[in-house]
């Protein structure tokens, strides 16, 4: 810190004081702080005696407008209320930290205009580049994405086909077959699906697993049951009411997500039906609650670590491009990098058992 006489306090050194201390112009200590123009040796020493004497830091926004870059990443998620998101969230954190990058984090409460604003909002703050982890493309955030070219823009979750944009998910086909054939194995054969609205991209993706799964048994897929939930526990409440009009026999469900199942069981143990003694319950993404509830939950876990760190790693490969006019931005109707698409697999707990008639 340097004392000001005239105001008797003591204020943050500046840069100026450093060249002062050292006998350097302010140019030389701008160029021993950023190793861009090598100095003499003992220069550069005096310099750093005069940085560790008067205990300057330089400007990280000063250093940002010389370099162009704000070592800043924007991370939007469709809604932080979902407890798949933040799982996500802490993986791009701990990958962004590893490199000294800062994380922006913006939840778009899976509403569209709110989404877009903070998409213009990281642009304007001048983030290196923007991670957008969400359920599914909205038109307005298509629209963004297919005009905007300042920003590389890597998606984790879901994908944008006819958009040139880094992607990384879950095999959601391999999904819901995975949590139709376990159910199978032991012996349901009344199944029937609690979905998501079709804006999620994933739902007619895990819908297509189950289908295909009862069709590899023998069973029609076109009698599989479907009722639309929201992806919340609320809607799986909902959801599961209609499912046991339109099948009372059912005796195995697969839900769209975990929220979905938490809401199904709440719902069937209200209802008098025991899970799994009487309907076994499947849920999706593995989120830290889904072992905790009662009974545990059977789901299908996504590698959401490794596709939040993916995400970072791909940013950083992208800024470190000289040109990367391919991933800045959206370009309609042009190919672009295949979406990296990772394995998922079952964890089998508590919510799932033999059906009675097969006990």
């Amino acid at each position: 810190m340097v004392f000001e006489p005239q105001v008797g306090i003591l204020v943050e050194p500046t840069i100026r004081d450093v060249a002062k201390q050292a006998g350097v112009s302010t140019a030389t200590v701008s160029r021993v702080i950023s190793g861009a123009d090598p100095a003499k040796p003992q220069t550069r020493a005096r310099v750093l005696a005069a940085i560790e004497t008067l205990g300057y830091r330089p400007s990280a926004v000063a250093r940002s407008l010389k370099l162009r870059t704000t070592r800043t990443l924007g991370l939007l998620v469709t809604d932080i209320q979902n407890p798949y998101f933040p799982e996500i969230v802490r993986a791009v954190e701990d990958a962004a930290l590893e490199r000294n990058l800062a994380v922006m984090l913006c939840n778009g409460a899976d509403d569209p205009g709110r989404e877009e604003n903070y998409l213009d909002l990281l642009v304007d703050r001048r983030v290196d580049g923007i991670i957008i982890a969400s359920s599914g493309l909205q038109e307005r955030q298509g629209a963004w994405l297919a005009r905007q070219r300042s920003v590389p823009v890597v998606l984790v979750n879901w994908a944008a086909p006819d958009m040139r944009l880094p992607a990384i998910l879950g095999d959601n086909r391999q999904g819901g077959r995975l949590a139709t054939e376990h159910l199978l194995s032991l012996g349901h054969r009344r199944i029937g699906h609690l979905s998501a609205p079709a804006r999620n991209a994933a739902a007619g993706e895990r819908r297509d697993g189950i289908r295909e799964a009862l069709e590899r048994a023998g069973q029609d897929p076109d009698s599989l049951v479907v009722v639309e939930g929201d992806g919340q526990v609320a809607g799986g409440e909902r959801a599961v009411h209609e499912l046991l009009k339109r099948m009372p026999d059912i005796t195995g469900i697969v839900c769209y997500n975990d929220l979905t199942a938490i809401g199904a069981v709440r719902t069937l143990r209200s209802l008098g039906r025991q899970v799994p003694a009487d309907i076994s319950i499947v849920g999706y993404d593995d989120i830290a609650l889904s072992a905790w509830v009662d009974p545990p939950l059977t789901t299908i876990a996504q590698p959401t670590a490794e596709m939040g760190r993916w995400a970072v790693r791909r940013l950083g490969e992208l800024l470190g491009l000289a040109e990367v006019g391919d991933a800045r931005g959206g370009v309609k109707g042009s190919l672009g990098p295949p979406p990296v698409i990772l394995p998922v697999e079952l964890r089998e707990r508590a919510s799932t058992a033999a059906p009675r008639e097969a006990a």
